[in-house]
Protein backbone atom coordinates (compact mmCIF):
# COMPACT_ATOMS: atom_id res chain seq x y z
CA UNK A 1 0.00 0.00 0.00
CA UNK A 2 0.97 3.12 -0.80
CA UNK A 3 1.09 6.28 2.00
CA UNK A 4 -2.02 7.84 0.89
CA UNK A 5 -3.47 4.60 1.36
CA UNK A 6 -1.60 3.93 4.59
CA UNK A 7 -2.87 7.19 5.73
CA UNK A 8 -6.49 6.92 4.97
CA UNK A 9 -6.46 3.57 7.26
CA UNK A 10 -4.97 5.73 9.64
CA UNK A 11 -7.33 8.30 9.43
CA UNK A 12 -10.56 6.04 8.96
CA UNK A 13 -9.39 4.10 12.22
CA UNK A 14 -9.52 6.97 14.22
CA UNK A 15 -13.00 8.12 12.59
CA UNK A 16 -14.62 4.68 13.40
CA UNK A 17 -13.52 4.56 16.95
CA UNK A 18 -14.52 8.49 17.85
CA UNK A 19 -18.24 7.81 16.13
CA UNK A 20 -18.42 4.81 18.33
CA UNK A 21 -16.75 6.78 21.71
CA UNK A 22 -19.29 9.59 20.24
CA UNK A 23 -22.82 7.11 20.70
CA UNK A 24 -21.52 5.89 23.75
CA UNK A 25 -21.48 9.39 25.21
CA UNK A 26 -25.06 10.31 23.65
CA UNK A 27 -26.19 6.69 25.20
CA UNK A 28 -24.39 6.92 28.63
CA UNK A 29 -26.16 10.56 28.60
CA UNK A 30 -29.50 9.67 27.81
CA UNK A 31 -29.80 6.95 30.18
CA UNK A 32 -28.85 9.41 32.76
CA UNK A 33 -31.54 11.52 31.98
CA UNK A 34 -29.77 14.25 29.81
CA UNK A 35 -31.19 15.78 26.75
CA UNK A 36 -29.18 14.73 23.84
CA UNK A 37 -29.33 18.25 22.12
CA UNK A 38 -27.71 19.42 25.53
CA UNK A 39 -25.02 16.66 25.12
CA UNK A 40 -24.47 18.26 21.58
CA UNK A 41 -24.43 21.52 22.80
CA UNK A 42 -22.06 21.39 25.83
CA UNK A 43 -19.38 18.81 24.46
CA UNK A 44 -18.92 20.00 21.14
CA UNK A 45 -17.96 23.10 23.07
CA UNK A 46 -15.65 21.18 25.43
CA UNK A 47 -11.88 19.50 25.41
CA UNK A 48 -14.15 16.04 24.67
CA UNK A 49 -15.68 16.98 21.43
CA UNK A 50 -13.97 14.84 17.99
CA UNK A 51 -14.50 15.86 14.43
CA UNK A 52 -16.70 13.01 14.43
CA UNK A 53 -18.39 14.07 17.72
CA UNK A 54 -19.46 17.47 15.91
CA UNK A 55 -20.20 15.49 12.29
CA UNK A 56 -22.20 12.86 13.56
CA UNK A 57 -23.71 14.08 16.49
CA UNK A 58 -26.38 16.28 14.79
CA UNK A 59 -27.81 12.87 13.55
CA UNK A 60 -27.30 11.26 17.14
CA UNK A 61 -28.68 14.39 18.49
CA UNK A 62 -31.76 13.31 16.21
CA UNK A 63 -32.14 9.79 16.00
CA UNK A 64 -32.17 10.16 12.33
CA UNK A 65 -29.70 7.93 10.21
CA UNK A 66 -31.12 7.95 6.86
CA UNK A 67 -29.66 10.76 5.14
CA UNK A 68 -26.27 8.95 5.58
CA UNK A 69 -23.11 10.61 4.06
CA UNK A 70 -21.14 7.14 4.56
CA UNK A 71 -23.27 4.63 5.08
CA UNK A 72 -22.29 1.27 7.53
CA UNK A 73 -22.24 -1.01 4.54
CA UNK A 74 -19.42 1.18 2.93
CA UNK A 75 -17.87 1.54 5.86
CA UNK A 76 -17.61 -2.12 6.93
CA UNK A 77 -15.71 -2.87 3.88
CA UNK A 78 -13.26 0.19 4.83
CA UNK A 79 -13.47 -1.62 8.36
CA UNK A 80 -12.07 -5.02 6.54
CA UNK A 81 -9.17 -3.64 4.92
CA UNK A 82 -7.63 -1.99 8.05
CA UNK A 83 -8.56 -4.54 9.94
CA UNK A 84 -6.35 -6.94 7.70
CA UNK A 85 -3.86 -4.44 6.83
CA UNK A 86 -2.93 -4.15 10.91
CA UNK A 87 -3.47 -8.03 11.34
CA UNK A 88 -0.92 -8.02 8.62
CA UNK A 89 1.71 -6.16 10.39
CA UNK A 90 0.98 -7.58 13.61
CA UNK A 91 -0.06 -4.70 14.78
CA UNK A 92 -2.83 -4.84 17.60
CA UNK A 93 -6.08 -2.62 17.21
CA UNK A 94 -7.95 -3.34 20.26
CA UNK A 95 -10.55 -0.16 20.28
CA UNK A 96 -10.79 -1.06 16.50
CA UNK A 97 -11.64 -4.47 17.28
CA UNK A 98 -14.38 -3.49 19.45
CA UNK A 99 -15.79 -0.91 17.55
CA UNK A 100 -16.15 -3.14 14.58
CA UNK A 101 -18.42 -5.45 16.52
CA UNK A 102 -20.48 -2.20 17.00
CA UNK A 103 -20.69 -1.55 12.94
CA UNK A 104 -20.66 -5.25 12.70
CA UNK A 105 -24.86 -5.53 14.68
CA UNK A 106 -25.51 -2.00 12.85
CA UNK A 107 -25.68 -4.24 9.95
CA UNK A 108 -27.17 -7.18 11.49
CA UNK A 109 -29.81 -4.86 13.18
CA UNK A 110 -30.90 -3.67 9.12
CA UNK A 111 -28.76 -0.76 9.10
CA UNK A 112 -26.26 -0.64 6.18
CA UNK A 113 -27.42 1.89 4.24
CA UNK A 114 -28.09 3.97 7.31
CA UNK A 115 -25.46 6.62 8.08
CA UNK A 116 -22.20 5.09 10.52
CA UNK A 117 -24.58 7.54 13.12
CA UNK A 118 -27.02 4.77 13.55
CA UNK A 119 -23.97 3.25 16.05
CA UNK A 120 -25.75 5.51 18.60
CA UNK A 121 -29.16 3.46 17.90
CA UNK A 122 -27.16 0.33 18.23
CA UNK A 123 -25.84 1.04 21.72
CA UNK A 124 -29.42 2.21 22.52
CA UNK A 125 -30.95 -1.08 22.15
CA UNK A 126 -27.94 -2.63 24.08
CA UNK A 127 -28.63 -0.21 26.86
CA UNK A 128 -32.54 -0.55 26.38
CA UNK A 129 -33.18 2.86 25.65
CA UNK A 130 -35.90 4.07 23.48
CA UNK A 131 -36.12 7.21 22.04
CA UNK A 132 -37.86 6.21 18.60
CA UNK A 133 -34.56 6.25 17.09
CA UNK A 134 -35.45 4.64 13.49
CA UNK A 135 -34.45 2.22 11.55
CA UNK A 136 -34.18 2.09 7.41
CA UNK A 137 -36.92 1.01 5.59
CA UNK A 138 -35.07 -1.29 3.67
Amino acid sequence: FGTGSRMKFIANLLVAIHNVASAEAFVLGMKAGLDPELIYKVISDGAGTSRMFEVRGPMMTAGEYDAATMKVGVFQKDLDIITAFAKSLQCPTPLLSTSCQIYTQALAGGRSHQDTASVCAVLEEMANLNRGAKRSSD
